[in-house]
């Protein structure tokens, strides 16, 4: 965003009363302070899936209320600057020719409540930042939920790999536009990773259907609580 984007954003949001999701501070979705205390990072979480997963920041401060105000508050310009810190994520992540970034599908019940599926417009803005830069990406919705699951928030990590168990399934048609397509791989793209139960369930599902799964890139990273005092 150039200097004079930004003034006209900062008026704008001054005249309606907005607000940084990151920090509350008036005029800006997400102000600068809070951008620099999210600069990507990306780095690999370990034993999180079979194929290796990346993540852009950790799911603290800023971050954690930027991602919940885009999410369930209806901040959906912030897919923009999320968007980008997916992106740096997936030109980190092994890339090789034409590549699908496969959105984890989120729940029916969800997309109507939010008005859309921010997974997948983050995947759409995602592939738009990489094709800028030279990459051959494309967003590829190639999942679907086959089943109703609970609500991941407040699950334990068995909880949650027994919740989404079997629950995806690849969309034959997107499979074999896959194919047509000349994509020979894919990146699942999430937004929040916690246990990895969705993304395993997400590559699991791909693999089913004969697509290949290189990485898996999320934007943040929930941290797992330390070990206590002793």
């Amino acid at each position: 965003m150039g200097i004079g984007e930004a003034w006209q954003s900062a008026a704008a949001d001054l005249v309606v009363g907005a607000d940084c999701a990151g920090c509350g501070s008036p005029g800006l979705d997400w102000c600068h302070a809070c951008a620099a205390a999210c600069r990507p990072a990306p780095r690999l979480v370990p034993g999180a899936a079979d194929v290796p997963v990346l993540a852009v920041v950790d799911n603290v401060g800023p971050a954690a209320r930027v991602v919940v105000a885009w999410k369930d508050r209806g901040r959906l310009r912030l897919t923009r600057p999320l968007g980008h810190l997916l992106a740096v994520g997936c030109a980190t992540a092994p890339f090789e020719g034409r590549t699908g970034l496969v959105p984890v599908p989120t729940a029916r019940a969800q997309v109507r409540r939010r008005g859309a599926d921010p997974v997948r417009l983050l995947a759409e803005r995602a592939a738009r930042d990489l094709v800028a830069v030279g990459l051959d990406a494309t967003a590829l919705p190639a999942l679907r939920r086959v089943r109703s699951t609970r609500d991941q928030a407040g699950l334990g990590a068995l909880e949650r790999r027994t919740n989404v168990a079997g629950a995806f399934a690849a969309d034959p048609a997107v499979v074999a536009r896959c194919v047509r397509a000349g994509i020979e791989e894919v990146i699942v793209v999430d937004d929040v990773l916690t246990t990895g139960a969705s993304v395993r369930e997400a590559v699991r599902a791909l693999a089913a259907a004969g697509v290949r799964t290189s990485a898996v890139v999320v934007v943040a990273h929930t941290p797992r609580p330390g070990p206590g005092p002793g």
